[in-house]
């Protein structure tokens, strides 16, 4: 046995870059609460899909924050509390430090340094061992994944608040003041190197349109009690009581993303999964007669249009909210998120996925939607981040999201 080996220990975090569209007529940078509002659009993009239309790096504003401790600028970002995932930390962090609500984006980056680095103007993302570490000391090393983010308005934020969770604002000490830069002015302001990689792997997305899409978030059904000792119809069989506790906890991921609408197969395992998310979010479920197992092995392409129509619906509120900006601006937060929850049985999970492979660019993604069944655990969730090309839909971005049962 090797007694020289040194052991690596991981200390999770999370943040983002919250970004929006400057206001041209009035561009300060001063850190004040957004209001709704309208942003007017050139009338010669007003037919075009929303990534076509070509931005400058500096048409964007993004979010710093100051932190008093360390004498530095960043992003925000913080440490997972217990049994908390990644994106949740994200969201809940980001408020904290920044005081705005924002909604989850596709994911920009993970970055890791030696904790022993924080703050220190020479920190790189880096995890290579200092020298008392190779004296056997457990190396730490702090892990944190960004998100790109979006201003979502207070009733939509106050309105998704039960699902998530309470919001803390940052003490003074922590964070000493709040600022919106252009991305030019923000590479001069980061104090480190790390965080301007993490700005460079945002404008790789922002260059590639990808600053302006919609959410489709696809959940399988709770673990449901089993056909063979089921007594009662198939439409009636419910979830199991850790069912039900995974899909508890799958509504504080999903808050993440500010969903505005639920649908579901009205058979009771769908339902049930989705039930505390919908209550605790003020959402009705829509319940769709087309995504029961049954109908799906009569006719599945009748299930798939379902899933076409949601994603064309997920288009054309992107098109009309492009109007007034779907990007958030200096004027303006998101009223409403595009973001849509879909509650689904296992073949028809199979079904959608192929088609969703089709319309999926990056090829790693594709890999995440699986070919075999049953494609994805129960009470889990797949997040698919669209635009609109003009070739069609495409999905840019795709997540897992596992609930955390403790």
């Amino acid at each position: 046995m090797n007694m020289s080996a040194v052991t690596t220990q991981y200390v999770e975090a999370a943040g983002g870059i919250i970004y929006r569209k400057r206001n041209t007529t009035n561009s300060s940078n001063a850190d004040e609460e957004t209001k709704t509002g309208s942003n007017a659009i050139n009338p010669n993009h007003a037919n075009k899909p929303i990534s076509a239309i070509k931005s400058s790096d500096d048409d964007f504003e993004l979010c710093l924050v100051y932190r008093p401790k360390y004498d530095d600028w960043s992003w925000p970002k913080g440490k997972n509390e217990p049994n908390e995932s990644h994106r949740h930390t994200a969201v809940r962090e980001v408020g904290e430090e920044t005081g705005y609500s924002v909604t989850l984006g596709p994911h920009i980056a993970k970055i890791e340094y030696p904790l022993e680095r924080e703050g220190k103007k020479s920190s790189k993302n880096s995890s290579s061992n200092s020298s008392q570490n190779r004296n056997s000391q457990p190396e730490v090393i702090k892990r944190i994944h960004y998100w790109m983010m979006r201003l979502i308005d207070k009733p939509t934020a106050a309105k998704r608040l039960p699902a998530f969770g309470p919001i803390k604002p940052a003490k003074p000490t922590e964070i000493g003041n709040v600022l919106w830069l252009t991305p030019s002015q923000a590479r001069k302001k980061l104090t480190h190197d790390s965080d301007r990689e993490v700005l460079d792997a945002f404008l790789e997305k922002l260059h590639a349109g990808k600053a302006e899409y919609s959410t489709l978030l696809l959940v399988r059904h709770g673990k449901a009690e089993s056909r063979k000792t089921w007594q009662g119809s198939e439409a009636t069989r419910p979830i199991t009581p850790l069912g039900a506790a995974a899909s508890y906890a799958l509504g504080r991921e999903l808050a993440c993303y500010a969903p505005n609408k639920i649908i579901s197969s009205p058979w009771k395992r769908c339902v049930e999964t989705v039930a505390a998310f919908a209550h605790d979010s003020s959402l009705q479920i829509e319940q769709v007669a087309e995504l029961t197992e049954d109908h799906h092995e009569k006719q599945p392409k009748s299930t798939l249009s379902v899933l076409i129509n949601e994603i064309q619906n997920l288009e054309c509120n992107a098109q009309n909210t492009s109007k007034t900006s779907n990007v958030s601006t200096a004027n303006s937060a998101i009223a409403s998120n595009n973001a849509t929850v879909m509650c689904l049985h296992r073949p028809v999970i199979g079904t959608f996925f192929d088609y969703l492979r089709e319309i999926t660019k990056p090829r790693a993604h594709k890999r995440i939607l699986s070919q075999k069944s049953p494609y994805m655990p129960t009470g889990s969730a797949i997040v698919l981040h669209i635009i609109s090309t003009p070739k069609g839909a495409r999905i840019i971005d795709i997540e897992k999201v596992l609930p955390s049962v403790y």
